[in-house]
């Protein structure tokens, strides 16, 4: 009997596929039972191996699961370079890149797809937004990276449903993502309307059946259009032909568990080895995007105005050194928030922070509760009444004994969304307040049960965290508060300007994009800063070259490239032991990289555990280099240390 050797990706900290004999030739990508150590694990195979040069040592595969393969050569590519690139594992990329019950081995089910309504449009399109189509049509079946770069509510949607319509004409599927689970049903109920073709979704907030039925509806060529979160990148699909990815600036595509991928980043790669179009949309593209159109590597396409010559919303920023926020809110964004309820509009109060309040302080001795396991200050909660670490999910009751003095004046300070919420209420108790945030979204489908009521038009007042601040389309809101700006100018990370002023003028263009003109008022003690003249303006590019100027004098992204060394340990001195060792082995190759470090992480003590930071600058192909030079050791224990590697970080936390 023949005796054949088959290359099989498993999880698990292998830098390559492992070797296992086989009574017959198995095709790439069909799933396998083998034995790893004492367990019986599921395994995608990567086709024939070279007979090793030890057959004692080789196992047998136990079983093979599928007829056909679930994954497909571009699959399997697409992973072979994130595994390369980000030096991650490839079989835990790999099986983490499935549904869970075909990571565990479960049967194939049948595809599931929703038709699309194919009604036509109710709209015309601007001369931009058919340029733009126009465009991007003319590169089909080959690669190109657009930047379809629009002032918020200018219709980029529209312009993504004419282009999924022409791709279904020719037989092709397109991939749709998008950064969060809370903006794909309102995605999926535009595109459905004018698709004349199948739909499915795909991200975590579904049940797992639903998730593998598009999984198996897209590779099969049965779904015509996939939507879906950063996972979705990876599904298989044989006849793609165009790949659409929304508010690409968002940090959510930056995968932050595992390997540390973008999804922004290898859809670019994916079109690129298939030879296909890629939209990268945003109103506020990142520095890194927006470079990339500036030096003419990517398209830019520009949607001047909002459809129906639609004005801007008017921002004005509300000094709240005189005019003092009661209960979180100033008199003039009370008024402007009467106003719109008024006048049968709605609200939305921004606040980029959850809870009740983010301090309780006693006020007779200064005493401030601590996280027992971080270094940070629990968050006060009272939807359940509690203290409530968001680093490390540790609660507990509150107090209301100071321990220090043993007083009684224990005082909430600030706010959080819990209290705009009770204080809305008490103003405005004809109206429904309703907060989104990720304590109200944590249920599966309780985004959009919320949001329905203001997608119906009711008068009503939302408050919310940045989960509000992107891609939603409320007809009747008119008014936007942000309440406490000034948090985003603080940061100490080098894109913390960046994303302020996204995060800003994302929210902005919240107001007034159907009927009423919008208005957005900002609070703000630093009214005079020069990030806020920026802002007002309106004018991205104008702003964007402003940042792009800053990072270049210190020679930050996209000015470079970095890769972040995080190592953890249950006390300090290994951490910076271990990472010494990592710079001086950097150090040794005599190569231009700047290694800065080791240091504390910003937030030093987390989860029990202390953390410290690497931090490697270079040209992309020197940092590649170093890290292959000196690992692969991320993702792997050494003593009491685990290491985590970040290959382009979102932020340095």
């Amino acid at each position: 009997m023949s005796r054949f050797f088959i290359n099989v990706f498993v999880p698990g900290p292998f830098f390559g596929p492992l070797i296992y004999a086989s009574d017959a030739l198995i095709s790439a990508g069909v799933r396998v039972k083998v034995p790893l150590g004492s367990r019986e694990i599921v395994g995608i195979c990567a086709g024939e191996a070279n007979q090793p040069e030890t057959l004692e040592t080789i196992k047998s595969i136990i079983s093979v699961i599928d007829d056909e393969p679930i994954v497909s050569p571009q699959h399997l590519s697409l992973v072979d370079f994130a595994s390369d690139y980000y030096l991650a594992p490839p079989g835990d990329l790999l099986l983490s890149s499935l549904p869970t019950t075909l990571r565990k081995g479960k049967p194939i089910p049948k595809p599931t797809t929703e038709t699309g309504h194919n009604k036509p449009p109710a709209y015309s399109l601007t001369s931009d937004q058919q340029h733009a189509i126009e465009a991007v049509d003319q590169t089909a079946n080959q690669f190109q990276c657009f930047l379809l770069q629009g002032v918020t509510g200018s219709g980029k949607t529209q312009v993504f449903s004419e282009l999924i319509h022409r791709m279904i004409k020719r037989g092709q599927q397109v991939l749709l993502l998008v950064p969060e689970i809370g903006l794909v049903g309102q995605m999926v109920s535009r595109i459905r309307n004018q698709l004349d073709g199948e739909l499915c979704v795909s991200h975590s907030g579904i049940a797992n059946g639903a998730r593998t039925k598009a999984f198996v509806a897209s590779a099969r060529g049965v779904a015509d259009v996939l939507i879906g979160t950063r996972s979705a990148l990876f599904t298989p699909m044989p006849n793609l032909g165009l790949i659409l990815v929304d508010e690409e600036h968002d940090g959510a595509y930056k995968n932050q568990e595992g390997c540390r991928y973008s999804a922004r980043d290898l859809a670019i790669v994916r079109a690129k080895q298939t030879n296909i179009p890629i939209v990268l949309s945003s109103a506020t593209p990142s520095l890194e995007t927006w470079q990339q159109a500036e030096l003419g590597k990517y398209q830019r396409l520009c949607l001047l105005d909002r459809p129906g010559q639609q004005p801007q919303p008017t921002i004005r920023l509300i000094d709240v050194r005189y005019d003092k926020p009661k209960d979180g809110l100033s008199e003039a964004a009370q008024r402007a928030v009467r106003y719109a309820i008024d006048h049968g509009q709605q609200a939305l109060v921004f606040l980029n922070r959850r809870g009740y309040s983010p301090i309780l302080m006693c006020t007779d001795c200064g005493w401030i509760p601590g996280c027992k396991y971080c270094d940070a200050k629990p968050t006060l909660h009272r939807q359940p009444d509690s203290l409530w670490c968001h680093h490390c999910d540790h609660r507990q009751r509150p107090v209301s004994i100071c321990p220090e003095c043993a007083g009684h004046n224990l005082l909430a300070v600030g706010h959080g969304t819990e209290r705009l919420e009770e204080t809305l209420a008490k103003s405005f108790p004809e109206v429904p307040i309703i907060r989104v945030d990720r304590d109200t979204t944590a249920r599966r489908r309780a985004f959009d049960q919320l949001i329905q009521p203001v997608i119906d038009g009711q008068p009503c007042i939302l408050v919310g965290t940045q989960m509000l601040a992107k891609g939603h389309d409320f007809q009747k809101l008119s008014t936007v508060v942000i309440t406490d700006a000034d948090q985003g100018l603080s940061g100490a990370d080098f894109r913390s300007v960046e994303h302020f002023a996204q995060l800003l003028t994302q929210v902005a263009g919240r107001a007034g994009r159907h009927g009423a003109t919008g208005q957005v008022l900002i609070q703000t003690h630093r009214p005079d800063s020069e990030w806020f003249d920026k802002i007002l303006r309106q004018d991205y590019d104008h702003l964007a070259k402003a940042m792009l100027l800053e990072r270049q004098q210190f020679n930050w992204p996209p000015e470079s490239h970095i890769a972040l060394v995080t190592a953890r340990a249950s006390s300090p001195t290994p951490v910076f032991e271990a990472l010494e060792e990592i710079a001086d082995q950097i150090h040794a190759l005599d190569s231009p990289i700047r290694v800065l470090g080791p240091a504390p992480a910003p937030m030093e003590r987390r989860n029990r555990q202390y953390h410290g930071q690497l931090l490697i600058l270079g040209k992309r192909s020197l940092i590649q280099w170093v890290l292959k030079e000196t690992g692969p050791w991320a993702y792997k224990k050494r003593g009491k240390v685990m290491f985590q590697l970040d290959v382009d970080p979102w932020d340095l936390w």
